[in-house]
């Protein structure tokens, strides 16, 4: 076992280096191991998002840089661009606001901004609970296609059921199809007002999801919060489409 772990790292480590990814073969033999053997690591480090595959190649996954408090660095790109759309609505709507993605049927806050227009990396990892107690993570699972929702659902049930009758299921289902549609979900919960907004890229397929959260007291113009987070997830969206 501490053999194992000890291949994991050393698999772990030498992709650090490799910012385009690296084949299974060529990790196998700068590890000094058999390819059967590195396979075995490596799908169990995808398991748990510590590693992504990309045009053939294993690159750090998204879980590596939450697991180190960078996740800012998993897509700098995205980052580098969102963060000041990030402060703007923050100061904008006197929310806190986060860009969120989803990864192996989880969700991962990259950036959270708050209203006094500080951005920080999020170093929440793993998270603890179910996409379902969070906006983004609500939309993020609408645009999921119908296998990846009908298994997050038999793994995890639906709000507030474990063990849900079919009719819930379905009624739960026509709820995402309309979350899909319109590109949003909001909800007051308690004493906080929450929100969220799909982001896509120039070919329309999921990117991202911006969502904002604040107490509900101070969300009375509910509409004109939403303009601004439709508008901030706007200005990001053109901006992947020009990187793209």
């Amino acid at each position: 076992m501490i053999k194992v772990i000890h291949k994991a790292i050393n698999i772990l480590e030498y992709l650090s280096t490799k910012p385009e990814g690296e084949t299974l073969s060529a990790i196998a033999a700068h590890i000094g191991e058999k390819t059967t053997t590195v396979s075995n690591i490596v799908q169990v480090l995808a398991k748990r998002n510590y590693l992504e595959r990309s045009d053939g190649k294993w690159t750090l996954g998204i879980g590596a840089y939450m697991l180190t408090g960078a996740s800012h660095r998993y897509d700098r790109a995205l980052c580098s661009k969102a963060e000041p759309i990030l402060q703007r609505l923050a100061a904008q709507t006197a929310a806190e606001a986060v860009l969120s993605v989803w990864r192996g049927q989880e969700r991962f806050v990259l950036l959270r901004a708050s209203d006094k227009s500080s951005v920080t990396v999020n170093r929440n990892y793993p998270e603890s609970k179910t996409v379902f107690h969070t906006a983004t993570g609500m939309i993020l699972l609408a645009e999921q296609t119908p296998a990846v929702i009908d298994a997050y659902i038999a793994e995890n049930g639906i709000p507030g059921i474990l063990q849900p009758t079919e009719d819930a299921v379905r009624q739960f289902r026509l709820s995402l199809e309309a979350y899909r549609r319109d590109g949003c979900y909001q909800r007051e919960k308690g004493d906080i007002f929450e929100a969220a907004v799909s982001v896509h890229d120039s070919m329309g397929n999921l990117y991202a999801a911006i969502g904002i959260f604040l107490p509900l007291f101070r969300a009375q113009n509910k509409n004109g919060l939403m303009q601004s987070l439709r508008s901030a997830a706007n200005e990001l969206q053109t901006g992947i489409s020009d990187r793209l």
